[in-house]
């Protein structure tokens, strides 16, 4: 038998081993599962520092091989961008269950529980199937680490498998929306060929690991743009179009602009930036059906306004009726945006607002809080949401007070700062609160006030990690 042929054979009853389902009896319990997954290198809760080299594609490019490729299985829809890219793919994803796809979603974080990650048409894996994914991909894990030349598998790089296992083998999807993680060019979605790529707005963010600039940031997002795959490209500062341009013209990638067509569904997100975000998603559907995909108007309009994606301009009310704004905004542009909406969205302007504001390392919340001056809020109060990269509510009180503001408060858990905005706006010092400078304060006080439970997470030990030094 030829040898490539013979390795192909090999890795695909390797895949039918690992991949039969495995009795009830020997499944994992999903919080055992959870304890497990986040045994891995988990680049999200902990710093990258001293960690670059583990940084590229050779771990999850062998998980692929190790799982018989199911990234190239299905149709992918690939998003990056610094803001805007979560509620595109979701609107993305909308549309095209609408339209009678089985659609795939994969997205981090999560808000609340690590099953939003993966979801289908709308609904999130259970945490039966979540737990069995963990329980036949470990093989892989074990295999990797064993091998020893490449390091170990991250917390993200399985949740990547997982997604593309899920959506093959289980899930049977039509097509899928992939969301980047961070970056682009060595993140570990970055293994899929894509039907279209989706680059949404970029600006500042990560910038210890994605560049000092606008143009180095750029040039990592249009990493995952693909020689012959057409992309599209929603509105650009100068630096970041210029980019973009060059890498899409240099590989032979045709590139669409999202122009300013109309938006006539009535979307449930609110402010003009989200009008742009589903301008974006109107310009994908439209190079997805050029491409062969069966899409009507009408149902697109349709999966628009059905379109849910908590914590980006989503308002809801506590229980004694006081308006809650809750927004992910966590660098400056996406703070701008945030002001803008508030100042021009007519159920929210004139309100006079009172701010929880938090945020996690490796963001400049002074920057979030000097762009949120424009709302002339009356008070702050600071504070910090459980993640393990969160600041502390005293840090975020120093960076915002040397802005100007009247009133800057700390308040030790987000759970207290809403209680103690809510009281504020009782007194009469406010009539809206605005909890923003991370998703994750966003989520924690949507917890809060809808009365959600969370999964906690032990924070897990560093240092399992073996590191891959490129020669």
């Amino acid at each position: 038998m030829d040898p490539i042929a013979k390795r192909v054979t090999l890795v695909a009853l390797y895949c039918t081993m690992i991949l039969k389902p495995l009795p009830a009896r020997s499944m994992s319990p999903y919080p055992v599962a959870i304890a497990r997954l986040l045994s891995l290198a988990d680049f999200e809760r902990k710093s990258r520092a001293g960690q670059p080299p583990d940084w590229h594609l050779r771990r999850v490019e062998r998980l692929m091989e190790l799982l018989g490729g199911p990234h190239l299985a299905k149709p992918v829809v690939h998003v990056a961008g610094s803001k805007g890219k979560g509620s595109t793919s979701a609107f993305v994803a909308s549309a095209l269950t609408a339209n009678g796809y089985r659609t795939g979603h994969y997205t981090s974080p999560h808000l609340h529980r690590f099953t939003e990650r993966i979801a289908v048409n709308g609904e999130s894996i259970s945490e039966v199937h979540f737990a069995r994914l963990v329980d036949n991909l470990w093989h892989c894990v074990e295999s990797i680490e064993a091998q020893g030349d490449i390091g170990t598998v991250s917390v993200f790089e399985m949740l990547t498998a997982m997604a593309f296992v899920h959506f093959r083998d289980y899930a049977d999807v039509d097509v899928s929306v992939i969301e980047v993680g961070l970056g682009g060019r060595l993140d570990a979605t970055n293994v899929v060929v894509p039907v279209v790529s989706v680059i949404t707005p970029i600006s500042l963010d990560h910038v210890a690991v994605l560049g000092n600039t606008v143009a180095e940031i750029a040039a990592e997002k249009a990493g995952i743009i693909k020689p012959g795959v057409p992309v599209v490209m929603a509105k650009q500062v100068p630096e970041a179009a210029a980019v973009i341009e060059a890498r899409a013209r240099g590989i032979g990638a045709e590139l669409h602009m999202a122009g300013d067509v109309a938006v006539d569904a009535a979307i449930p997100m609110l402010g003009a930036h989200q009008l742009d975000n589903a301008r974006t998603a109107l310009t994908v559907l439209d190079v997805l059906g050029m491409s062969g995909f069966a899409l009507e108007l009408a149902r697109v309009e349709r999966g628009l306004a059905e379109t849910r994606w908590h914590c980006r301009t989503e308002l809801v009310n506590t229980r004694d009726g006081v308006p809650v704004l809750l927004d992910g905004a966590h660098n400056d542009a996406s703070a701008s945006a945030l002001a803008a909406t508030i100042t021009d969205h007519p159920t929210l302007r004139g309100r006079r607002a009172c701010l929880v504001l938090g945020a996690t390392a490796g963001h400049d919340v002074g920057a979030v809080a000097r762009e949120l001056r424009a709302i002339e809020p009356s008070n702050i109060i600071a504070t910090s949401s459980r993640h393990p990269k969160s600041l502390p509510a005293e840090m975020v009180q120093r960076a915002t007070s040397t802005l100007g503001y009247a009133s800057v408060s700390t308040s030790p858990t987000v759970a207290s700062a809403v209680d103690a905005a809510e009281a504020y706006v009782r007194d009469g010092g406010a009539d809206l609160i605005v909890a923003t400078g991370s998703l994750f304060v966003a989520a924690e006080a949507r917890e809060h006030i809808l009365g959600i439970e969370p999964e906690l997470y032990d924070d897990i030990p560093d240092g399992y990690m073996h590191t891959y030094q490129s020669g």
